[in-house]
């Protein structure tokens, strides 16, 4: 498996210094880029939602966002188009606006080298698909993942090409951040890091707060004071839906490892990673407790049966106005208030834009209608903790032309048209911090990092498959949903980690 003790802690901060439908696809035009220079933060929890700043008016064609020469081979060769009329497939887990923006992140080097892109957006059941085409000898050629132990897990297995063969010297310190997590104890490189999260965050309507009179917290204790407020004003605190396909529980598991790391030391939530701390442990079961504190009958929008059943993608429509499809502020009163989700969430998952269709553009302005803050800290001694995770690009053909994409996308300009959208962290971290001026979304994920006392990896994410990705997911379904006590769960999560 790799020895996934590297790197537990993540060093995402070096990414942040300062700041479609399912089915087969092709690339289609770029978007438009935005320039400027984001403020760093201070050394104190990142509770305030920065003002927005629109992005300037594009006055003529945008440059094709290519890389320059020189660094690599196949790509340099894709460039002069040595590689036309050649196909590349990529499985990615990204649909609507998300699958959207990977596609305009491409599609400037399919343009430019005549290489045809295939992305199979494939949403919730990616893994599922992607491991039943590699189990079955006909895999993509790229595949993103986002689970380090999974990436090791196939690299082990022999499915995937050793990237460090073809990505040069400057690659690993180009990708510092994250590229111990995809490496194994042989040196063995199974991945490119390609997209970070902040996940410490929680989307909230800026003018219902106003309105009812409440603050946005800045200490856990304040967090459960509001809850019970809204409570007792009528309404739920927390919006909250689970559903995602083989995937479902997912959310649970990132509460859990969000007060893991706000309670404990890095050193126990590292242990608790590598199983050195049980699962059924006073500290887990603790984290455990909490969690059930927020997403529990009285505060959660539904109540709890209706949570797991919930898509991942309509949570929060109870925030919106009526249906969702009116920007009428005065006369709502939201049905729930909060909704704790990563920062790829973004406005394509709003009421608005999936009640009209493709090309939707949203009414509803982040940073003015819609904010976010970060989920405060528990315990002065834990400081204002932060999780994240990253998506990692595997390699699982070796030819030129898939050669020449896997380095194209290791590139700052692999990302970005998606960073230009306001909605994506590189995790090369030679990305001209420029490049995430001028949008909310970013701001409030860089200075959360920034103030960050410091910043987790997704625990799931590099726990072993059958677990993280497994017991810990459905169990925590079998909690929420069918009420099976922590007495049971925690010992059958332990029960699930590998001999």
């Amino acid at each position: 498996m790799g020895n996934k003790n590297w790197w537990v802690m993540a060093v995402i901060t070096a990414l942040l210094v300062v700041a479609c439908n399912t089915g087969t696809t092709t690339t289609p035009a770029p978007g438009t880029p935005a320039a400027g220079t984001p403020a760093a933060g201070t050394p104190a929890p990142a509770t305030d939602a920065p003002e927005p700043t629109d992005a300037p008016e594009p006055t003529a064609e945008p440059e094709p966002a290519l890389p320059a020469t020189g660094q690599f081979t196949e790509l340099d060769a894709a460039l002069a188009g040595e590689y036309t009329g050649k196909t590349v497939s990529v499985q990615t887990q990204w649909i609507g606006g998300e699958g959207a923006n990977f596609a305009a992140a491409i599609a400037d080097f399919a343009a430019a080298s005549g290489i045809t892109i295939q992305v199979d957006s494939i949403g919730s059941s990616h893994e599922t698909v992607l491991r039943t085409r590699i189990e079955g000898g006909t895999p993509p050629d790229l595949a993103m993942l986002a689970q380090p132990t999974a990436v090791l897990a196939y690299g082990a297995d022999g499915s995937l090409i050793d990237v460090a063969t073809f990505m040069g010297d400057a690659f690993v310190d180009q990708h510092s951040a994250t590229v111990g997590l995809i490496t194994d104890a042989d040196g063995h490189i199974w991945g490119i890091p390609y997209k970070a999260d902040v996940k410490s965050t929680v989307w909230y309507p800026i003018k219902s707060f106003e309105k009812a009179g409440y603050a946005v917290p800045t200490t856990w204790d304040e967090m459960i004071a509001l809850s019970d407020q809204i409570v007792a004003d009528g309404s739920k605190p927390w919006c909250a839906g689970m559903e995602a396909g083989t995937a479902t529980g997912w959310q649970y598991t990132d509460w859990v490892e969000e007060v893991m790391l706000r309670t404990q030391t890095p050193e126990t939530y590292n242990a608790w990673i590598n199983h050195e701390l049980p699962f059924d442990s006073p500290e887990v079961r603790a984290a455990f407790e909490m969690t059930d504190e927020i997403l529990s009958e009285d505060y959660v929008l539904g109540g709890l049966q209706a949570v797991m059943n919930i898509p991942q993608t309509e949570p929060f429509d109870g925030a919106f106005p009526e249906d969702g499809t009116s920007d009428d502020w005065d006369s709502w009163t939201p049905e729930c208030y909060m909704h704790k989700i990563p920062t790829w969430y973004g406005p394509d998952f709003f009421p608005d834009v999936r009640a009209g269709g493709p090309g939707t553009v949203t009414m509803y302005e982040i940073g003015e209608d819609i904010g976010i803050f970060y989920l405060p800290p528990i315990n002065d001694e834990q400081g204002a903790a932060a999780l994240g995770s990253a998506d990692s690009l595997m390699v699982l053909a070796d030819r030129p032309e898939v050669r020449a994409v896997a380095q194209f996308l290791s590139t700052p300009q692999g990302i970005q048209r998606w960073i230009e959208a306001g909605s994506a962290i590189s995790a090369n971290n030679t990305t001209p911090q420029e490049w995430y001026a001028g949008f909310y979304k970013l701001d409030v994920a860089s200075k959360i990092v920034n103030n960050a006392s410091y910043v987790g990896f997704d625990a799931s994410d590099l726990m072993p498959p059958e677990v993280g990705a497994g017991a810990f997911w459905t169990e925590a379904v079998a909690h929420v949903n069918d009420g099976k006590s922590l007495d049971e769960v925690l010992p059958a999560i332990d029960a699930a980690w590998p001999q």
